[in-house]
């Protein structure tokens, strides 16, 4: 799971990534009449197998990186993953597929389905607790400029992403792996080196000139007010602020407090004095409103190369000891201890050496690996023409359009559809577009506006129709209310039964208002959940597992509080009634004569990022739960607050209870959420709920530790039932994303089942066909 920051989208239930630009959408010219040579080779094709047909996929603004070493948004992704071949697949649940050259046949929702991919793993855990990760890749595969694929591409593509100076969004470089350390030491990029001298002036060293530093520092001020202009512009065009608002009114919304008459440049001061001189997504681009610092930095200095390129600085290995080559289409990667997330980075990326590298300058067995260590300039110089064996061959981008060509050559065949056009538009479009055809799939974000206009353009009023095909998707996340422990407890023991038993009787009543609350703002959009983890997740606690059972839904003596005969008005009288006894459970003292606590002085808090709008989906949890609090003789404040302020009382931990949203990663590992080293402010502080559980830690380190799924899966459900002792977490909805497809131009019977975040509508592309 990732930290808690600046989860704008996530907490207003939608998504930063959607709706970030306006283009023009490219026209379109009418189809010349076919001649009789024409059709007859139609027919020819038809009778081979030919692809055939153009489909257009609606999609936000590119960064124009379509690298697989160096893409910078989503949008890019997208288009990296259709042109590019990687080692591994996964499955609908997101888990890998350890034999993909044979296939494998998993169940998921009661159906069985067959996966195939480019290569093989085999996970070996050795007596000394390090481990191999042992790869093979088909023998049979291509690149789509009909050169083969062999291991040394692969090697290529870890050798680029390990380079002490590699600059993308990969981090297999940070695995244990045996030797990187020694192979990344002894070598530093000028960029870096000049980072760490800082800007109060040159000293002289063997490293950058007088002139390189002089000439850094003075484009990272004008670099500085570009980025911290982009967050003010970014603010205006969302709406959270007016154009004539000050810097200092606009940058509140970010999360800074500036003095009134602060300018451009003290904004960016002060996020300099947050983060450093660190450029990275943990330092000043954690900021970046979409483009990175690094980015306005280069523009101002022209070619960037001499300050990317790595120095020498000490001793480093020739190579990384456990990278080891074992075959033409094999390889084993060794580290020196497991961890359970390390299967995933496992899936690399196959770019061809010869088109990204210098095939004149690899040479496996004498240290050679396609480019000069510490120079990733010709791999970044081929960042515009992207090359791959993945299912389509990508053509171009003119106009706000990437224009992809089926790939012949891919290894489940050629995909049905010739050309598929990635075009540039706003999410407002997406739906009108797909009804007029000027889009046949978009994606969407989902509101009540949205399911509106997909139900007026079906016929039956649906969202499934003659004119328009909805799928909606569990979301890679969740939302919940959590609470601190730290800050609600009695006698300043977290960990006590009367604290557990406090936040219980909070969360008891939070939890009966859910189903009626989360229906009214989402309706179909999204669903209760109960376990702390996402539906999406292949650990998740499905309902037929035995001890499934809604969330604090038994009362102090462990009892059922509910029963099916209940009604809803007896549910909530149920709740009350549990809530009053883990209440004196905690101790407070409960007058039966006047139905209310007599005792408790203490006024306790939710924080709503409803933006003062009471636009979100806890605040009528929260409300609801209030209410029957104040009947019992117990204060809980309200509190519809802005962003900044929700976000500066998480990160300070001193917000008693709040409603927020995690965004999940494909492995369920609980450490940087739940573990009580990120916890009263220590490590990642991402431990919000200030959960300091020993058998907790100890079930996450075992989880953590081993590559046995099932096991893993008993080991997180322990997990989970600990963390809902301590009353810290109600899990409250899992909401939809949406893929939209014209049912008249796109043969939706074509369309992937069973679709999940890990399984979109791209899983299976090359089977995707247009209407007949």
């Amino acid at each position: 799971m990732i930290k808690l920051r600046k989860l704008l989208a996530l907490v207003l239930a939608g998504t930063l990534a959607f709706s970030m630009s306006v283009t023009a959408f490219a026209e379109t010219a009418e189809p010349a009449e076919e001649t009789a040579e024409a059709e007859a080779e139609e027919e020819a094709a038809e009778e081979e197998g030919a692809a055939g047909g153009t489909v257009v996929y609606a999609t936000s603004t590119f960064g124009q990186k379509f690298s697989p070493f160096f893409y910078t948004t989503a949008y890019d992704a997208e288009v990296v993953e259709l042109f590019t071949g990687y080692t591994l697949a996964s499955d609908r649940g997101g888990a890998i597929v350890e034999n993909g050259i044979e296939g494998e046949t998993r169940e998921y929702n009661g159906t069985d389905y067959d996966y195939y991919g480019m290569g093989d793993i085999e996970v070996v855990q050795n007596d000394d607790d390090s481990v191999d990760y042992n790869l093979t890749i088909r023998d049979d595969l291509v690149f789509s400029d009909g050169v083969p694929v062999t291991i040394d591409d692969v090697i290529f593509s870890i050798y680029v992403q390990c380079d002490p100076t590699y600059d993308g969004s990969s981090t297999f470089y940070a695995l244990p792996i045996t030797g990187m350390e020694d192979y990344r030491s002894g070598m530093e990029s000028r960029l870096s080196l000049i980072l760490a001298a800082g800007p109060d002036g040159y000293e002289e060293n063997d490293y950058f000139t007088e002139e390189q530093y002089t000439k850094f520092w003075d484009a990272f001020a004008v670099a500085g007010d570009n980025f911290a202009q982009e967050i003010l512009d970014y603010l205006v065009a969302r709406g959270y602020n007016e154009e004539d608002e000050s810097v200092a009114a606009k940058a509140a919304n970010w999360g800074y407090e500036l003095e009134e008459d602060a300018t451009v440049s003290d904004f960016f001061a002060s996020i300099v004095d947050a983060f450093g001189y660190d450029l990275s997504d943990d330092g000043i681009n954690y900021e970046s409103a979409g483009t990175s610092i690094t980015e306005f930095i280069a523009a101002e200095i022209g070619d960037f190369t001499e300050y990317e390129t790595g120095v020498q600085t000490g001793e480093g290995a020739a190579n990384i000891e456990g990278i080891v080559k074992t075959g033409d289409y094999s390889l084993t990667v060794h580290m020196d201890s497991f961890d359970a997330t390390a299967i995933y980075n496992m899936s690399l990326p196959i770019a061809p050496l010869h088109h990204y590298g210098d095939a004149d300058l690899y040479d496996y067995d004498n240290n050679m690996f396609g480019f000069t260590k510490g120079d990733l300039s010709i791999v970044k110089d081929k960042t515009g023409e992207p090359l791959g064996c993945g299912p389509f061959i990508y053509d171009g981008y003119a106009n706000g359009v990437v224009t992809m060509k089926a790939n012949p050559d891919y290894f489940e065949g050629a995909p049905s559809i010739e050309v598929l056009l990635m075009q540039e538009a706003v999410d407002s479009d997406y739906v009108p577009g797909t009804v007029t055809g000027t889009f046949d799939i978009s994606g969407p974000s989902i509101n009540d506006d949205t399911v509106k206009a997909i139900k007026d353009a079906n016929s039956n009023g649906e969202l499934q129709g003659d004119v328009l095909t909805t799928y909606l998707v569990d979301y890679r996340g969740y939302g919940y209310l959590g609470i601190n422990a730290d800050l609600v407890n009695v006698d300043d023991d977290p960990s006590s039964d009367a604290s557990k038993a406090l936040r219980k009787g909070f969360m008891t009543l939070f939890a009966v208002y859910r189903d009626t609350v989360i229906n009214s703002y989402y309706g179909d959009r999204a669903a209760v959940i109960q376990y702390p983890i996402s539906n999406t997740s292949w650990a998740a606690p499905k309902p037929a597992d035995e001890g499934y059972r809604t969330a604090y839904s038994v009362d102090v003596n462990g009892d059922p509080i509910y029963d099916d005969s209940m009604n809803e008005e007896q549910k909530y009288e149920a709740a009350k009634e549990a809530a009053i006894g883990y209440f004196q459970a905690a101790g407070f003292t409960y007058d039966e004569a006047a139905g209310k606590f007599t005792d408790v002085t203490e006024t306790y808090e939710v924080m709503i990022p409803g933006q003062g709008q009471q636009d979100h989906p806890a605040y009528g949890v929260a409300v609801a739960a209030s209410e029957v609090l104040e009947e019992l003789g117990i204060t809980l404040q309200v509190n519809d607050v802005g962003t900044s302020v929700w976000n500066n009382a998480l990160e300070s931990n001193t917000a008693m209870m709040w409603a927020a949203a995690w965004q999940a990663s494909v492995d369920p590992d609980m450490t940087q959420v739940y573990h009580s080293t990120n916890a009263h402010g220590n490590g990642t502080n991402s431990n919000h709920y200030s959960v300091d559980d020993a058998d907790l830690d100890e079930l996450i380190a075992e989880g953590r530790g081993s590559a046995d799924t099932e096991y893993r899966k008993s080991v997180y459900r322990d997990a989970m039932d600990i963390i809902m002792d301590w009353g810290c977490e109600l899990p409250l909805y899992q909401r939809k994303d949406c893929t939209v497809v014209s049912t008249e131009r796109i043969n939706v019977e074509t369309m992937p089942k069973d679709m999940t975040p890990y399984w979109g509508w791209k899983a299976e592309i090359d089977k995707l066909e247009v209407a007949q």
